[in-house]
């Protein structure tokens, strides 16, 4: 199924709790996201051990989702689209494509991302799970020095 352009009435919660999460991610609306999580929520993004992850334990109390909201939207321009969605009880899968662009040493630096990412909530609609499955080498193949002014102004300190 594709993502509706505009929110259906009856959309299903675990797709509305994963389209919010990446909205008010991209929009930097860190309380709304925040808000959007049950209190023993967890996110493993990507699942398993990796740079984010060290240990790969994830992230599953309001204190760990805050610093991993926190490490991860400073110094960031994120872009998302949700390709494909399939909705089974209080779960959801998405195939997304999300375009990440840093300021890094003073490069501006763009990186792609596709993956699955999956998402469950509890019988409020809150977020239970994110899960993302994606492959860091991939991601960091597609690493594009961007050229040319842009507007610093973007980031929120």
């Amino acid at each position: 199924m594709r993502m509706p352009k505009v929110p259906e009435a009856n959309e299903h919660p675990a797709r509305k709790a994963a389209r919010l999460s990446r909205t008010y991610y991209a929009q930097r609306k860190r309380q709304e996201w925040l808000d959007l999580w049950s209190e023993h929520g967890e996110i493993r993004d990507p699942f398993g051990v990796s740079f984010v992850d060290p240990e790969g334990k994830g992230f599953n109390t309001p204190e760990a989702r805050a610093k991993w909201y926190d490490d991860h939207s400073s110094n960031i321009e994120f872009y998302y689209a949700m390709v494909a969605s399939f909705a089974a009880g209080n779960q959801v899968a998405n195939y997304e494509t999300l375009i990440c662009i840093f300021d890094e040493d003073g490069a501006r630096t763009s990186y792609k991302c596709e993956g699955i990412w999956t998402y469950s909530v509890d019988e409020d609609g809150k977020l239970l799970t994110m899960y993302g499955y994606w492959e860091e080498a991939d991601m960091n193949a597609s690493q594009t020095i961007l050229t040319g002014e842009y507007d610093h102004s973007f980031y929120v300190e």
